[in-house]
């Protein structure tokens, strides 16, 4: 089996040039690092030891605190890159975290943002406090508006939001439609 190198090796996997099938059993996996065992075990723990007082106070280690990841985590991230082809992965403690994640890396102060009403509790909370207080303003609007969505576009508009199927009313919003409009506008 080969060995994989850890997510910060920058580099490519050395599953590239095997057959998918192959790759989709390996992918990730390190088993000469975990004393032989296939799958990486999981680790659950959140406190993470330092070898010396110098590098906890300089974070000097791959691994620093459990919601910031952990040998499980990485090895899913590397699997997920490898099998998809991309260029790196990276997987967050919640959904909130995902969502805020991605929200906070196309918005900025004056943005305009579009979310169906139906979206999950903590994203509202997220945009009507967070992003409120940085300058960013947010429309609810019906998840079954589909392309007619497109009427709530300002000058301004720098995102809509999608979640299907709606976390309060399980609605399914026609991406494709609403993508299309995006696109368009």
């Amino acid at each position: 089996m080969n060995r994989i190198p850890d997510n910060d090796s920058g580099g490519g996997t050395a599953t590239q040039s095997l057959a998918v099938a192959t790759r989709l059993v390996t992918a990730g996996r390190d088993p000469f690092s975990q004393h032989g065992f296939v799958n990486t075990p999981i680790y659950r723990g959140s406190t993470v030891l330092y070898p010396t007082a110098e590098d906890f106070m300089k974070r000097n280690a791959r691994f620093t605190y459990g919601t910031r990841g952990t040998p499980t985590t990485a090895s899913l991230e590397v699997a997920w890159s490898e099998l998809c082809g991309a260029a790196g992965t990276v997987l967050l403690p919640s959904g909130l975290a995902a969502i805020a994640v991605a929200l906070l890396s196309c918005l900025k102060a004056g943005d305009h943002l579009l979310v169906p009403d139906s979206a999950y509790r903590p994203t509202r909370n997220f945009c009507d406090t967070f992003l409120k207080r940085y300058g960013v303003e947010t429309t609810y609007y019906d998840p079954l508006l589909d392309a007619e969505v497109a009427k709530l576009f300002k000058p301004n508009t720098r995102a809509i939001f999608t979640e299907a199927p709606g976390s309060l009313s399980f609605e399914m919003q026609d991406i494709p439609a609403i993508a299309a409009v995006a696109h368009a506008t």
